[in-house]
């Protein structure tokens, strides 16, 4: 099941956004809870002390503060969503002097050219079909400075059998109204490297995590 943009939205806005950080508190569990396992995928990218950095699907904005600790109070950062319910739920995690959080839509996300010196796009683009995969990569790539980074946090496929078992009942793969099912196999299916690179990024960079349970994914932009 796939669901469609409106439905998505509702359903988001409405019921997902009130236990996600339920959720995220679940999956982050077996690799030593979300702000250590959010801080070891960030461990390997470089952020400048006043880089400009767009979350470009940022939830509930764990992984944009987690960003923001990473970068320092010097940094610009916007955490956008095209959930209000989800933006709602980030803008009571507390205040941040360098952190607004904006509903928009990441596959237009209205920001002038070249303005961000980094995007990220964290655990969401498995969520996507494929030609909004691409989108939403070409709108980071318009919004990025010249020798800018897009940086994708993401889920992975272990080549460990017993693993990916483990990960298929603790990630609840085995629900069948699962709607990311489809899109998370269509994006392992196409690769993210060669994605990033077919939406014109260069020097492109992966880097496993947890025994290939999660994926981090740099581009540069030409």
């Amino acid at each position: 099941m796939v669901l469609n943009r409106k439905a998505y939205k509702w359903f988001y806005d409405n019921i997902h956004s009130h236990y996600y950080n339920l959720l995220v508190k679940w999956c982050f569990l077996p690799f030593g809870g979300e702000e250590k396992c959010r801080e070891e995928l960030l461990a390997p990218i470089n952020i400048s002390p006043k880089d400009k950095v767009l979350d470009m699907c940022c939830g509930t904005g764990g992984a944009t503060i987690s960003i923001s600790k990473k970068a320092g109070k010097e940094s610009e950062i916007i955490g956008m969503d095209l959930s209000a319910g989800q933006i709602n739920v980030a803008k009571k995690r507390g205040q941040f002097s360098n952190i607004k959080f904006i509903e928009g839509d990441a596959a237009n996300t209205g920001f002038e050219e070249m303005y961000f010196d980094k995007v990220f796009i964290t655990h969401a683009i498995h969520e996507m079909p494929r030609e909004i995969r691409y989108k939403v990569l070409s709108e980071a790539k318009r919004v990025l400075k010249e020798k800018g980074e897009v940086i994708i946090l993401e889920l992975d496929n272990p080549e460990s059998i017993l693993v990916r078992l483990f990960i298929g009942f603790w990630f609840f793969y085995w629900l069948p109204f699962n709607f990311e099912t489809p899109t998370r196999r269509d994006m392992l299916k196409h690769g993210l490297t060669n994605e990033v690179k077919e939406a014109g990024f260069k020097n492109i960079r992966k880097v496993s995590k947890h025994q290939g349970v999660f994926q981090i994914v740099e581009g540069e932009k030409k």
